[in-house]
This record gives C-alpha cells, sequence and structure tokens, in this order.
C-alpha cells in the first residue's frame, strides 16, 4: 500500500486531493509528508492515549531562543523516529534565514524503509500551523 490507511480510509490526502489523482509511485512520499504535517502540527499531550506525539508548544521554543531551535530540533528527529515508521535514519538540520525572521525552516532527511531518500522543508512560524513541502536545492 502506497499510502496510509488514514488516506486509504478517506480516499484523500490532507489536502483534499484524490489517492487516485497522485501517481502511484508518489503517493507513499505524499502520504509520509502529510503524517509529518499533522505531527508538526500536533501539540504534545494534546492526544491523552499518545502523550509524547506531537511536538512542543511553539510560542515556548521561540521565548527560549536561541537555545529553543536546538530543543525543536531535537523534538522533531525524536517525534518523526517514534512516529513515521516509514522513515529511517532520520536527520534534522536547521535552515538558516537569509533575512532574519520569525520563522523557523529546518530540513528533515532520512531513507524510506522501501528504499530511496526524502528531504522535507518544514517551516514554523510564530502564528498559525507549521508547513511541510518537498525539498529543493536553491540555486
Amino acid at each position: 500500500m502506497e499510502q496510509a490507511l488514514f488516506e486509504s480510509l478517506t480516499g484523500t490526502f490532507l489536502d483534499g486531493t484524490s489517492i487516485e489523482a497522485i501517481p502511484k509511485e508518489k503517493r507513499l512520499i505524499k502520504s509520509v509528508m502529510d503524517h509529518l504535517n499533522r505531527m508538526f502540527n500536533a501539540r504534545c499531550e494534546s492526544i491523552p492515549h499518545l502523550s509524547d506525539y506531537g511536538l512542543p508548544d511553539i510560542s515556548e521554543i521561540y521565548r527560549k531562543m536561541p537555545d529553543g531551535i536546538d530543543e525543536l530540533k531535537k523534538a522533531i528527529k525524536k517525534t518523526v523516529e517514534k512516529y513515521e515508521p516509514r522513515l529511517k535514519n532520520v536527520k534534522v538540520i536547521r535552515l538558516e534565514d537569509e533575512v532574519p525572521s520569525a520563522r523557523l525552516v529546518f530540513l528533515l532527511s532520512g531513507e524510506l524503509k522501501r528504499g530511496g531518500l526524502v528531504r522535507f522543508q518544514t517551516t514554523f512560524i510564530t502564528t498559525g500551523n507549521s508547513t511541510i513541502s518537498p525539498w529543493k536545492k536553491p540555486e
């Protein structure tokens, strides 16, 4: 199965795109990216039976700056390693902004257990949800 159970049950990905609209060879990566998006926008202790699912409160991370950056980086890695079993050898690197801003951007890379490397860029801002997208090397 290329997609997760949740997508199979709903017939769609997180953005509402139907499973059939995505080429079969790209469904696994889309499914992983959707799960990471859900996970990064969930806060620890928001799911009673999985109290460590999600990330710490981002506003707390910003209050602890610059030490909060390392804390968030470690939390991303730990959470992905525990709750996204389709990835292994996970690495998280902070991408520096050319212009200082209130956003934190990370490159998350890993290997799909079925084979192949993946890289995602995730962006956290002080207000609103985090975003995740396939990483494209800057030119």
